[in-house]
């Protein structure tokens, strides 16, 4: 098999591309070789197969097909790029989950008040009558407040450059997030689970 170089890939498929508008497709197979189809309105079409930083290629125009091997820092640039990103949509996943118990810690704080104002009414309706009042409102404002700076220190320790946090870690989050999607819940102790995936002890024992 001949090598080209990235020049002569681009060029390659350039040519094909020519060909009208075009569709591309993309799969992976069970060894992590990434597949990739682009089909031209011409009928004519461009192929290649990505493994281990190596491109294999060839089309319809050219049949004979090439490879070109990755430059080491630009398949390392890729591969940070990649790393980078997921971290960033983990944060964002994470600051929509400080916003919901921040917003569950206000609705409880004004149920609260609302009844609190409704038993004062009361009692100065029916003075030397005995009026009690039973509320769980201020807990689970506490709860969802400690819930809240859970979630928001795990996110602020993402979004630190300094702390190293391994791919490991950012699929473990995301695959805590995804389960609770897929049942339609919010786990209250998911925040603290976080913190622990991040090795966050100091957090996570002070809670």
């Amino acid at each position: 098999m001949k090598k080209a170089t990235f020049s002569e890939y681009q060029e390659a498929k350039a040519e094909v591309m020519k060909g009208g508008e075009c569709r591309e497709y993309t799969d992976t197979d069970e060894y992590g070789r990434v597949h990739k189809t682009i089909c031209c309105e011409d009928g004519n079409n461009f192929y290649e197969l990505t493994a281990n930083g190596v491109t294999e290629f060839w089309s319809t125009k050219h049949s004979e097909s090439r490879k070109y091997e990755e430059p080491q820092e630009v398949a390392q640039a890729e591969a940070e790029d990649g790393y980078i990103e997921r971290r960033k949509q983990v944060i964002k996943r994470l600051y929509s989950l400080v916003y919901w118990f921040a917003d569950e810690m206000l609705s409880e704080e004004e149920a609260e008040a609302r009844e609190q104002a409704e038993f004062e009414r009361e009692k100065a309706e029916k003075p030397g009558e005995l009026i009690m009042r039973v509320s769980a409102h201020d807990n689970n404002a506490r709860v969802m407040k400690h819930c809240m700076k859970a979630a928001r220190d795990a996110a602020n320790y993402l979004r630190n450059k300094e702390n190293d946090v391994e791919n490991w870690q950012i699929a473990g989050i995301n695959a805590m997030l995804d389960q609770c999607d897929k049942e339609g819940i919010v786990a209250y102790d998911m925040p603290y689970a976080i913190n622990g995936l991040l090795l966050q002890w100091d957090e996570v024992t002070k809670k």
